[in-house]
């Protein structure tokens, strides 16, 4: 009789069947028996006295069918919570079954385990419905555990968890966009005089090596003359250029909270609304960063980054600025120290161009002589570069570094005896001690304690 009443006394706290088939009902000392049955299972209650018919109030949440006179089968159909009584032969009511239906709590507790080993989840039910409670380490494995538990069908899911040790995370950004220019150019330029007549063919791309008018009209010149001067000039030009937009934003935020970050400004730009009405937006430029970190076990690092780059190019015929934007919209996994960088060619434009003159310039060799030929190149390639790490804050009266430490305004002294603007902590021990001071300035330097 003890063994049973354990199994009862389980059964009742949200054990599975499959711990406790079978529950004791003590009629002498137990008024109203409350059970917890997970849906489409069954139990067997054992009852202390007779029992004549059994009534359940829902059957389509619970139903019960008598085996014998001091046993029932209990079947849990539905989600929800319903009464069985019990009565005796004479109809006399002798006890009552609370009996609510939910999901196999058990078995929810096992799979949240298995997924989630570092969590603390503990999964009860209120009225069918799952009541998750207990610490899990960070957003992701809560949302871990609620999808397992959705796919048990309770109705609904009742989140009282709690995220222990919100982890910070710093992200250290490299954007850089580099703009290349080349150019080049060769050709080559005659020149000739005779008679009294000079005259020219030839030149770079951006002047034609001439055309057949002018050829013939120096070779008339030339030949027709008694004497003549012959030049040649080469015309050569190679050209290269590089521009470098560089930003290193630096920022941190807790796990699954997003940071941005913009270094320029902002457009005004007019919008036209429904009535007609022109209405003032601002749109963002400059250097724009949105990143949203998420700490995942074992120090791992999930993040969703959104870089833009853009600029104003130009402007409309209403005055309206046109943007040129450089985008990039990528999520990775990496752990704390470690980078990545995503890099790639946004733009690449080529122009060529070959002048010659006609005839002669498709000649073999020779024809070298009698043509120009140049090309321009311009790429555009942007490339961001990440290192997250797991950062925590401070401890109390710990004095945090800043980029001035390292400098100090300089007094009268220091600024119109020795021309620096900052001091450096070196240079004010050196002065302290009366070293790299070589003869009077003609002011009265006060170096102070040093404190």
């Amino acid at each position: 009789m003890l063994w049973i009443a354990v199994l009862a006394a389980g059964f009742a706290g949200g054990l599975a069947p499959a711990v406790a088939q079978t529950v004791a009902y003590d009629l002498k000392t137990t008024s109203v028996m409350r059970i917890k049955l997970p849906v489409s299972q069954a139990v067997t209650v054992t009852v202390s006295d007779a029992v004549g018919k059994v009534v359940p109030a829902d059957p389509t949440i619970a139903d019960a069918q008598p085996i014998t006179d001091k046993s029932l089968y209990l079947v849990g159909k539905s989600f929800g919570t319903t009464t069985v009584s019990l009565f005796s032969a004479d109809g006399a009511p002798v006890g009552l079954l609370a009996v609510e239906v939910g999901a196999d709590t058990a078995d929810i507790t096992r799979s949240i385990r298995a997924a989630v080993p570092n969590s603390k989840v503990t999964v009860n039910t209120v009225n069918g419905r799952v009541r998750l409670g207990g610490t899990v380490p960070d957003a992701v494995s809560m949302q871990k555990v609620i999808d397992i538990v959705t796919q048990y069908g309770s109705p609904a899911i009742i989140n009282t968890m709690t995220l222990v040790g919100g982890q910070q995370v710093n992200l250290e950004v490299r954007i850089l966009e580099a703009q290349r220019n080349a150019g080049r150019e060769l050709g080559i330029e005659w020149s000739g005089s005779g008679s009294g007549v000079t005259t020219a063919v030839g030149g770079g791309p951006a002047n034609p090596a001439g055309d057949a008018k002018s050829f013939s009209a120096f070779m008339t010149n030339i030949i027709s003359s008694a004497g003549f001067d012959l030049g040649v000039t080469v015309n050569a030009l190679e050209t290269k250029g590089l521009v470098r937009t560089l930003a290193e934003p630096n920022l941190t935020t807790l796990s699954g909270v997003s940071a941005s970050f913009l270094a320029g400004g902002q457009v005004p730009i007019r919008v036209a609304d429904s009535n007609g009405n022109s209405t003032i937006t601002y749109h963002d430029f400059g250097v724009k960063l949105v990143f949203t970190p998420m700490v995942l076990d074992g120090d791992r690092i999930q993040i969703h980054l959104t870089p833009e780059v853009s600029g104003i190019t130009g402007y409309t015929a209403a005055s309206d600025p046109i943007f040129n934007a450089r985008t990039l919209d990528a999520t990775v996994e990496l752990r704390d120290g470690q980078s990545f960088s995503v890099a790639g060619l946004l733009q690449n434009n080529t122009n060529l161009s070959q002048n010659q003159l006609p005839w002669l310039g498709d000649v073999p060799v020779i024809g070298s002589l009698f043509k120009s030929s140049g090309y321009q190149k311009h790429d555009t390639e942007m490339v961001v570069i990440v290192t997250p790490r797991l950062v925590q804050p401070s401890t109390p009266n710990q004095v945090v570094a800043t980029p001035l430490d390292k400098t100090q305004p300089a007094n009268d002294a220091e600024f119109f005896a020795l021309g620096q603007i900052e001091v450096t902590p070196k240079l004010l021990k050196t002065l302290q001690s009366g070293a790299g001071v070589a003869g009077p300035y003609g002011y009265i330097m006060d170096l102070g304690d040093g404190k």
